[in-house]
């Protein structure tokens, strides 16, 4: 088929059972294959840990192409599928929501739709743009409040900052859905405010990153903090030991590719120019 993305409804022989959500989902034929190949493979695993299971899910995209922007398919905020690409962000949503449905035994499509919509989108709902979590401070407050996983970054010695953050209202021009929309704009300088309000923000800096990896686990979601100026974090990726060395698995700008990163996880972020740190959560 030559058009990449398409609204559900197209396939709905395919998939009936997502009649109730077909304005509000676009997938493409190819991400129907991977999906089914992924569930054939791992179909029956949902008794073992959710660790596992969301290491084998990262390792099982391995080398598929990193691409940016990969959410804005469409004018109208919809739930995009998409198997085949990643960001950094995507990438490790996908991972979750893939491992969940594993966990689950569920193994429609239906489902994996609603748990990839449940960790994007505000209370698990879809309601234009600023529904999306697009700050990953946010991801992480609304995630741990729906007990998907847990904040660990104060208890393996993280500290506690202050980082007023408005990079979204301050750089509307970068953001097709805002450069166009007052009332995009207001929603999201409302959604700041209450994220700054949080007072949320915890960070392991640089120089303690080694000493504390240790309490970092396989499996677990490592966030990295940034430098620039109203805005909380810039990369995430999946905690991974590889020969007893804690590296990560991500979706990278550099490689152009899902890689487990041939860095450790402590000296990617000193290499890095606008790093201060990590956060780290852990699925429940």
């Amino acid at each position: 088929m030559s058009i990449r993305l398409f609204v559900i409804w197209i396939s709905l022989l395919m998939f009936p059972s997502l009649r109730a959500e077909a304005q509000d989902v676009l997938y493409n034929e190819e991400d129907v294959v991977i999906y089914n190949n992924f569930i054939k493979e791992f179909k029956g695993q949902e008794n073992k840990p959710i660790d596992e299971l969301l290491i084998q899910t990262a390792r099982y995209f391995l080398s598929k192409p990193y691409k940016s922007s990969t959410l804005e398919a469409s004018d109208e905020e919809r739930l995009v599928i998409n198997l085949q690409e990643f960001d950094c962000t995507t990438f490790v949503e996908t991972c979750i929501a893939l491992s969940n449905t594993l966990k689950s035994g569920n193994y429609s499509f239906e489902n994996y739709c609603s748990q990839l919509k449940s960790i994007r989108y505000r209370n698990g709902l879809i309601d234009g743009y600023t529904s999306r979590l697009h700050y990953a401070n946010d991801w992480i407050y609304e995630n741990s409040k729906k007990g998907l996983f847990e904040n660990i970054s104060l208890t393996i010695g993280g500290k506690a900052i202050y980082k007023p953050l408005n990079f979204m209202s301050a750089h509307p021009a970068s953001y097709k859905q805002l450069s166009n929309s007052p009332d995009n704009i207001s929603k999201i300088k409302k959604q700041e405010e209450l994220i700054n309000e949080r007072k949320s923000y915890e960070v392991i800096d640089i120089p303690t990153i080694a000493s504390r990896q240790t309490n970092i686990k396989n499996g677990d979601i490592v966030l990295f903090a940034t430098s620039v100026p109203g805005l909380d974090y810039s990369h995430m990726g999946i905690a991974y030991r590889k020969g007893g060395v804690l590296h990560f698995i991500h979706a990278s700008s550099k490689y152009k590719q899902v890689v487990i990163e041939p860095e450790s996880l402590s000296d990617y972020c000193k290499g890095s120019k606008k790093c201060t740190g990590i956060s780290v959560v852990r699925l429940k």
